[in-house]
C-alpha cells in the first residue's frame, strides 16, 4: 500500500512539472500585470505576474497589531529566520493572524527600491508562498480548490538574477469534474493606479474556447468557464 501511494504520488508530481514546464516558457514572455489560466484535464495551469508593491502591507503590520510584543522589532531576525530557522515556529508575537493572512514584521522589499532582488526573494519565499496561496484562488461550488506545485520566480528578462517589480507565479489548480462554474480570485494589487488592474485570459483546452478578463483592486473576482 505505501509503495502504491509512493508511485501515486510520484505520477501526481510528474503531471504537475509537465504542465508547469510549459508554463515556464510563457512565464518568460508574461507581460507585467497579465496573467493566464490553461484548464486541461484536471488541472488548471496558472502563470500570473504580480506586483513586488503588493506585498508591501507587510511593512506597517506592526502598526495593526494591538499588544504585540514585537512592535520594537526585536524579534525580526526570528521573524526572517535569519538566526537559522524558518521562522515558521516563532512565538504568536513575532507572528501575527489579520484576517485570513499571517503577518509578519518584515517587509520584503528590505531596501525600499520598489524591486525584488534574488536574494530578497530567497529570504522571504516562504512568506511570499504564504500569502499567495491565501490570496489568489480558484473556486467552484464545494469552495477553494487546492494550488498544487507553486513556483515563484523573478520578472527580469534576460537576466534572471537582475531585481524586478514584478513576481512571476505559476502553479496548478486540482480540478474536480463537477462541471461547477470556476471563479478564480486575486487580492494582491500594487500601489500605484497601473498596478491596480491585471488582464487575465483563459483557455479551456477540450474544446479550445477562450476568454479574456480584466480583475481590479474593486473587482478582484471574475467567474470562469465551467469544467467539462
Amino acid at each position: 500500500m505505501k509503495l502504491i501511494k509512493k508511485l501515486a504520488a510520484g505520477i501526481t508530481t510528474c503531471i504537475i512539472l509537465s504542465g508547469l514546464t510549459f508554463s515556464s516558457v510563457q512565464a518568460h514572455m508574461m507581460v507585467a500585470q497579465h496573467g493566464t489560466i490553461n484548464l486541461v484535464d484536471d488541472g488548471a495551469f496558472m502563470v500570473l505576474s504580480l506586483p513586488v508593491s503588493a506585498f508591501h502591507f507587510l511593512d506597517n503590520s506592526l502598526t495593526e497589531l494591538d499588544g504585540s510584543d514585537a512592535a520594537d522589532g526585536s524579534d525580526a531576525d526570528a521573524a526572517d529566520g535569519s538566526d537559522g530557522s524558518d521562522g515558521s515556529d516563532g512565538s504568536d508575537d513575532v507572528d501575527k493572524k489579520i484576517g485570513n493572512i499571517s503577518m509578519s514584521n518584515l517587509s520584503i522589499d528590505q531596501n525600499n527600491d520598489g524591486k525584488l532582488s534574488s536574494d530578497e526573494l530567497q529570504q522571504h519565499r516562504q512568506q511570499i508562498s504564504r500569502i499567495i496561496l491565501q490570496r489568489v484562488s480558484l473556486s467552484d461550488a464545494t469552495g477553494p480548490l487546492p494550488l498544487q506545485g507553486l513556483i515563484i520566480s523573478l520578472a527580469s528578462h534576460g537576466s534572471p538574477k537582475q531585481p524586478s517589480d514584478q513576481i512571476i507565479v505559476m502553479g496548478r489548480f486540482k480540478l474536480n469534474k463537477n462541471q461547477d462554474p470556476l471563479i478564480f480570485e486575486n487580492q494582491l494589487f500594487g500601489k500605484s493606479f497601473s498596478e491596480q488592474v491585471i488582464d487575465m485570459s483563459v483557455t479551456r483546452q477540450e474544446d479550445k474556447q477562450k476568454k479574456v478578463f480584466q480583475i481590479s483592486v474593486n473587482a478582484p473576482s471574475h467567474q470562469l468557464f465551467s469544467v467539462l
